[in-house]
């Protein structure tokens, strides 16, 4: 078991190796403003059996979660997902496709300790694509970790362990949660990132775990190429080493931070067909020679889809600063309400077109989405969140290296299995258009409740009445000419039809 504890802090701001202090199984530091991660690496033979068994049916499992608010952050933990929950999946063969729903549902119950019928009900099987996203997606709307902090202080940390105890309670803090599977490494990881903030650097080690500390900041080493992001500072390995060593390395890097930000809200009035505006606050690409093109990666909850066979008129989306669209999960129902559909919701990645001038400017993009009918509600209005999408500029490297060279290096985010390999992304900061929610509201008008039961009976009476109208056209006739004379007007009306 290794555990890596990184701080990364701005540049400029210098951290004195002398203050920093190694202690047996401790660091302490000055205070300092910088971003950081956790992770924990964890061999198939240190996991409980129950939970190895599981894992071996698959391929690779992506666990992630990322928090609704916003939060600032540093290279090289610059990848952005929307807020939510998010679970990814590949079996390991085609024969374990039908007891995923099992078997996915008894791994959150060992790790991640949420609401069963969420997966039971909700996961999304994406078959037939023509590119190659993971095989199996959910998302679910989660606004902070504190069922999986409880669950972790009462059923992984012993009495004894104060360490892990104080790991997963400081994760009230952290901006994302990743736990992942891989079955090449057979190892569980499990990774967390707390934003660009004062704090002080503090680190406690364990006896069980080796744990290693840097503390960086960007920087440039020699030779370091284009496609390459730099960092300099100290490593401590706890228990090992009695001062902080120096350093300077540089690495390729997957996700970069592009010079924009943008943000999100509806047009008004919204009604029933709304359309989401992202403002962006540049056209300029990355500084780099590689193609790009700019993307939008919106995760849409069941309440509310995107029509694919709309973005089928090239002159209509020219009218919303869209150039296509080029992966939408399926299957998307146009009809069911939100009360009937099976599926969690879906995914759609849109390439914009950004104004070609040379200057920087703001600017705007429009992406028509369909609001479900929703249960009805006392006010006769329900308010829901729809969660910011990833945006960033795609640009395929034509160094052709192996990004995956990089300590910090972050795969399977439900978008870059859309992309080659060698796709480096340089992502638009999302920010919110009011308050800290990186989350766009949108009130839908629902049928009141205490007008509901008289839609129902409204419609039986309707039935009955027509229903009864018929029978006494009948019954007229009936009773007129009797039975013989209706059979033979019956035949006659044939006759004429013939």
């Amino acid at each position: 078991m290794k555990e890596r504890v990184t701080f990364v802090h701005a540049q400029g701001v210098d951290v004195d190796p002398g203050l920093l202090k190694v202690d047996a199984n401790q660091l302490d530091g000055p205070s300092v403003k910088a971003a950081r991660e956790n992770r924990l690496t964890v061999e198939v033979a240190e996991l409980p059996p129950e939970l190895a068994g599981l894992l071996h049916a698959y391929r690779d499992i992506s666990i992630r979660w990322a928090s609704p608010l916003t939060y600032d952050t540093a290279e090289p933990f610059t990848s952005r997902l929307s807020p939510g929950l998010h679970v990814f999946s590949t079996p390991a063969s085609e024969n374990t496709g039908h007891d995923q729903c099992k078997m996915l549902i008894s791994l959150q119950a060992e790790a991640v300790y949420f609401s069963t019928s969420l997966w039971l009900n909700r996961l999304h099987v994406s078959r037939g694509q023509s590119f190659s996203p993971p095989a199996a997606t959910f998302h679910q709307e989660l606004e902070d970790l504190s069922a999986f902090i409880d669950w972790v202080t009462k059923e992984m940390c012993s009495k004894e362990d104060s360490v892990c105890r104080s790991r997963a309670e400081a994760l009230s803090d952290a901006v994302s949660l990743d736990i992942l599977w891989d079955s090449t490494l057979r190892t569980l990881r499990i990774s967390s990132l707390f934003p660009l903030t004062e704090q002080s650097i503090n680190v406690a080690g364990s006896s069980t775990r080796r744990t290693e500390v840097g503390v960086f900041s960007k920087d440039t080493p020699p030779n370091q190429k284009p496609h390459e992001i730099g960092v300099s500072g100290f490593l401590t390995v706890l228990g090992e080493n009695k001062k902080p060593s120096g350093t300077l390395f540089g690495f390729p890097s997957r996700h970069r931070v592009a010079d924009a930000y943008f943000s999100s809200d509806f047009v008004s009035p919204t009604g029933l067909h709304p359309t989401l505006r992202l403002t962006l606050s540049s056209n300029i690409p990355p500084p780099t020679e590689d193609e790009c093109g700019l993307h939008a990666y919106f995760t849409l909850p069941r309440t509310i889809f995107a029509d694919r066979y709309q973005f089928a008129d090239q002159l209509f989306l020219a009218s919303k600063n869209l150039t296509a669209s080029r992966y939408t999960s399926l299957p998307v129902d146009l009809e069911a309400p939100a009360y009937t559909t099976k599926t969690w919701g879906s995914s759609v990645l849109l390439q914009l077109a950004p104004p070609s001038s040379n200057e920087p400017e703001s600017w705007t993009a429009e992406v028509p989405l369909h609001l479900r009918y929703l249960e009805p509600s006392v006010s006769g209005k329900v308010d829901i969140e729809i969660p910011y999408p990833a945006v960033f500029w795609a640009c395929e490297s034509g160094a052709h290296v192996d990004l995956s060279n990089n300590p910090f290096d972050r795969t399977r985010l439900g978008y870059d299995g859309l992309f080659s390999e060698n796709t480096v992304f340089w992502h638009a900061t999302p920010q919110p258009a009011a308050g800290d929610r990186i989350m766009t509201l949108i009130s839908v008008p629902v049928l009141k409740e205490d007008g509901a039961w008289l839609v129902g009976f409204g419609t039986a009476a309707a039935v009955a009445l027509g229903f009864a109208w018929v029978l006494w056209k009948l019954a007229a006739v009936f009773a007129v000419s009797g039975y013989g004379s209706l059979s033979s007007e019956t035949q006659m009306e044939s006759k004429k039809r013939k």
